[in-house]
């Protein structure tokens, strides 16, 4: 989907064939803002002012600008992923909930995730460091395991090798 950007608010992008006018709606806020215009740049314009306007409304009348959201949505997912996730989760020893809380939650805070990375054609930094872990005996194995890890990623993979008694080279 094409968007506009303007002082941290999102606005839509469509293009109505029969009137030939592009249009859109501000995203993320209560209530319904919408622009148009007949060139991207009468379309930016028209978005620009559509927020400045929204935010002297919002000032004018004592409301919050932005969108009130209550923390829980629905996501459906195939009965194999889910399963997946709940495998995940019991691995890490923590619920579903607490495990795509965190993805979710990783996949808005790192700039190099994109929408698309759910794709196998997503792009990532390369590998800086490569971790050997030994698992000890508990786990069932004492073959050695090669790692390749981000530099970015250092400190998390460091933690959960600890929390799972493995030694690193």
């Amino acid at each position: 989907m094409n968007t506009l950007k303007y002082k941290g608010y999102i606005g839509s992008v469509a293009y109505s064939e029969p009137d030939k006018v592009f249009f859109g709606k501000i995203e993320g806020v209560d209530g319904l803002v919408n622009y148009e215009g007949e060139s991207v740049q009468e379309l930016t314009a028209a978005f620009e002012e559509a927020v400045d306007d929204y935010l002297i409304f919002c000032q004018e009348h004592n409301v919050k600008p932005e969108k009130s959201y209550t923390g829980t949505f629905n996501v459906r997912i195939p009965p194999a992923t889910h399963r997946d996730i709940a495998n995940r989760a019991a691995e890490a020893g923590i619920s579903i909930n607490a495990f795509v809380k965190k993805a979710l939650c990783d996949a808005v805070r790192k700039p190099w995730v994109k929408p698309d990375s759910l794709v196998p054609e997503y792009s990532y930094d390369e590998p800086e460091h490569i971790m050997v872990m030994e698992p000890s005996e508990k786990y069932g194995s004492m073959a050695t395991v090669k790692l390749t890890i981000p530099q970015k990623d250092l400190a998390f993979a460091k933690e959960l090798l600890a929390r799972f008694a493995w030694n690193m080279e």
